[in-house]
């Protein structure tokens, strides 16, 4: 149940350490989990607590906490699908978890007659979801801004006709520059890492893959340049490089010569020439620094 897949990333790493080492601890018999639990609320409800108290109910509260992080665990592997987008790993989701198991142990009450596993789960639970909503995006938001604008949405969802701000806000009971404010808090915050793969393709095209660098030209935006400085050349020079490299099969020096009534040498010479012109110009263009 708490096997986690094998990485060599120093997270997994440690989260496999962790998990090595809360298995050692032995479980809690429920007769014993009974009396850690009276000690513990013994301890928190006196008024001035004596010492012998204050150590055993500081040993109770600890006992009770190591006993169920396993717990938490099992509770943190649901939402392990879930952290793929957020800013989260694992050992987050289980600190958040052991906080809200901290909770539990300080408020759980023996007398009620009820697993302490059974009411710690709703502790954990929220604890771990919390830091998934408050954490998560890599920018914090208020958990009640978080809370209108789902509540909001939830509205806006279970409504046959499409609600205007102000009428959501009147339906939830709150003013509309808040209701406003909340939902585009929480709309323009949300992020998402750029090493996450992009959606069915292969596992090695991330998002930040698909950005474009505005550095590199565009084909037609090298095509356009190229063009320019093309057009500066003489006729005679633009002619014999259209019939050279202007089309699909280039001409051969004889063919170029035969069309442009000159000798082979000539166009050989002439192809120099242009070619020398464009690189002289081509160069600035092409290599800024070392012109």
């Amino acid at each position: 149940m708490l096997a986690i897949e094998p990485s060599r990333s120093a997270a997994a790493d440690g989260l496999n350490d962790y998990l090595r080492l809360i298995k050692r601890v032995p479980l809690l018999a429920p007769d014993e989990e009974l009396h850690l639990a009276g000690i513990v609320q013994e301890w928190l409800n006196h008024a001035s607590p004596p010492k012998a108290l204050l150590r055993s109910g500081v040993r109770a509260k600890s006992r009770m906490v190591s006993a169920n992080l396993r717990l938490v665990v099992m509770i943190s592997l649901r939402y392990k699908d879930r952290i793929g987008s957020l800013q989260l790993e694992m050992l987050d989701l289980l600190q958040a978890g052991n906080l809200g198991l901290i909770r539990a142990v300080e408020l759980f009450d023996p007398t009620r007659g009820y697993k302490f596993s059974t009411y710690a789960f709703w502790w954990i639970r929220q604890g771990i979801t919390n830091a998934m909503n408050e954490c998560g995006g890599g920018i914090r938001i208020p958990k009640s801004m978080l809370k209108l604008a789902f509540r909001a949405e939830l509205l806006q969802a279970s409504s046959d006709q499409v609600l205007s701000t102000r009428m959501v806000a009147s339906r939830l009971g709150e003013s509309e520059k808040r209701l406003e404010n909340s939902i585009r808090v929480a709309r323009e915050c949300r992020t998402t890492s750029l090493d996450k793969p992009f959606g069915a393709m292969s596992d090695d095209t991330n998002l930040i893959d698909l950005i474009p660098d505005e550095q590199v030209l565009a084909p037609d935006d090298d095509y356009t340049w190229l063009h320019e400085q093309v057009q500066a050349l003489d006729s005679r020079e633009r002619h014999l490089l259209q019939l050279r490299y202007g089309e699909e099969k280039n001409r051969s020096y004889s063919e170029v010569a035969g069309c442009m009534g000159m000798t082979k040498v000539c166009a050989q010479s002439l192809e120099r020439r242009a070619l020398r012109k464009l690189r002289r110009r081509l160069t600035p263009v092409l290599n800024p620094r070392g012109a």
